[in-house]
């Protein structure tokens, strides 16, 4: 038998141990606290920032209207967020036109779960079994993303008559344990949407490539190939490569090459044409082509570069080299080398 005090006090201990993980389970559910224990509501005054940019302003109607949004951490110490595997959890698009008028922002249900817009931070870093992974900003570190609109707008919703965009952005940093709390937008951005005007496409002509240029040099060739690049211009873009010798390169892409029939080669080749095309998740931000470190010899060339790429939102600098093979009058890029610089 327990005296009566000791039997209270073990009543009090069952209790508290029984009833508080319930209570602290419940803290994070009415957005208190994450499931780390820490404060999820504060995060402005922590010093994260929202900032919402373009390199243009006016888009024609046959263009993807497309801008970038960056997370800056402006404060003294580590902020930690949480990415969600559906995009649209993370960030709202809010965009109005002249008269205010706000166009129908995408709700969950457009979420075809899980191909079309799965975030490959998700993919890459976290289990299949949880559909958040946390990130940790340093003080001075930016997180950047690139939005298209139609992503996270309605596009049945645009009217004929509209002629200029007021763009602004929430962030959701927790959006499923604290799901009322976002972080808007430092300004907006106004963007001129001329429906009246069509960019014409350039024709991507396979036997381009065949056409016999002026001498130049394997360094001018490099040089034009990554400018192509840069501008997106891939019919001039594939002038400058041998897709049969670079696609040897990518491992992913070679094992597909090494098909038996021309029929798998040539899908196989298809195939690394597109992801050239859409770079995967890299993009070319500048570039130097080192002069010193590049040399000709004969019918073969070397030429290395330092470029800085937008890697999933992060900024990398690669040391590359590009192997060049001189065919007829035309220097053609047949091995690429690359590795981050120091």
């Amino acid at each position: 038998m327990l005296p009566r005090g000791a039997f209270y006090q073990v009543i009090a201990l069952f209790a508290f141990w029984t009833i508080m993980p319930t209570l602290w389970g419940a803290s994070w559910r009415n957005n208190k606290v994450d499931h780390h224990g820490n404060i999820t509501e504060n995060f402005s005054a922590s010093g994260l920032r929202l900032y919402i940019s373009s390199p243009r302003v006016r888009f024609a109607r046959n263009e993807t209207i497309a801008f970038d949004v960056a997370l800056v951490n402006e404060g003294a110490y580590p902020i930690t967020m949480y990415l969600h595997e559906n995009p649209l959890r993370n960030f709202t698009i809010i965009a109005r036109d002249a008269q205010g008028r706000s166009l129908n922002v995408k709700e969950e249900m457009y979420y075809r779960f899980p191909a079309d817009f799965r975030d490959p931070h998700h993919t890459r870093y976290t289990g299949e079994t949880y559909p958040m992974r946390k990130m940790i900003i340093h003080a001075g570190e930016r997180y950047q993303k690139h939005i298209k609109l139609a992503d996270y707008i309605d596009w049945d919703s645009f009217s004929e008559n509209l002629k200029t965009l007021r763009i602004t952005a929430h962030f959701y940093p927790n959006p499923l344990q604290a799901e009322r709390y976002f972080l808007a937008s430092e300004g907006e951005l106004n963007l001129l949407y001329d429906q009246s005007r069509e960019v014409l496409r350039e024709k991507d002509n396979a036997n381009s490539a065949a056409i016999e240029p002026m001498q130049v040099s394997a360094r001018e060739i490099v040089f034009l190939m990554l400018s192509a690049e840069y501008t997106k211009n891939w019919a001039q873009y594939f002038k400058y490569v041998s897709l049969k010798d670079i696609v040897r390169d990518y491992p992913e892409f070679s094992r597909l090459y090494a098909g038996d029939t021309a029929e798998d080669q040539a899908s196989a080749l298809g195939e690394f044409r597109k992801y050239l095309s859409g770079r995967g998740a890299h993009r070319l931000l500048k570039f130097r082509v080192l002069g010193g470190e590049s040399r000709e010899a004969g019918s073969t060339a070397e030429v290395r570069v330092r470029a800085r790429r937008d890697v999933e939102g992060f900024e990398r600098d690669y040391l590359t080299t590009y192997y060049l093979t001189k065919r007829e009058a035309l220097w053609q890029i047949t091995g690429i080398e690359s590795r981050l610089a120091d």
